[in-house]
């Protein structure tokens, strides 16, 4: 927001960049420390704070403008979890566009369609219905993967 002479006026950008906050699960290779931090339910704390930065991102786009969501995570809460989220909330205003013509001979995969979510104890969840009460301030609805029906994006 600009503040000018007693004016408050939004900004808003053809491109943003969300370089989001990750657990770093894809840099294992080249980053040792994160082994021995790392556990299965380490995603479900961040993507919050992911989609929120994400949901900002896109409030401060233009009409036909782009907004890159990047982690360095190879996990689906933290990349596909997030980005369906952030497409069903934004009612049809948002699309998820193919770039792949925009960077020849990128390597990439398409988003996954499943995938199950860990608790600490090492229980792993392959959907909300099947969640303990006790987890369910950790584990919610909005980080599983939708219906079949649902994916319509990839």
């Amino acid at each position: 927001m600009i503040r000018e002479r007693g004016k408050v006026e939004s900004m808003q950008f053809n491109r943003i960049l969300c370089d989001v906050p990750c657990s770093g699960d894809a840099t294992l290779r080249k980053n040792p420390d994160i082994w021995t931090k790392w556990n299965p339910a380490h995603d479900t704390n961040l993507n919050g704070v992911q989609f929120r930065i994400a949901k900002r991102g896109a409030e401060l786009l233009t009409i036909g403008g782009s907004l890159v969501y990047s982690t360095c995570s190879f996990n689906p809460v933290e990349n596909e979890a997030v980005i369906l989220r952030l497409l069903k909330e934004s009612e049809g205003a948002l699309d998820l566009i193919d770039a792949s013509s925009l960077v020849p001979g990128l390597k990439f995969s398409l988003g996954m369609q499943k995938w199950e979510l860990a608790a600490k104890d090492m229980s792993f969840y392959a959907d909300f219905q099947a969640v303990p009460e006790q987890y369910h301030i950790i584990l919610r609805p909005q980080m599983f993967p939708p219906e079949d029906s649902l994916w319509r994006c990839w």
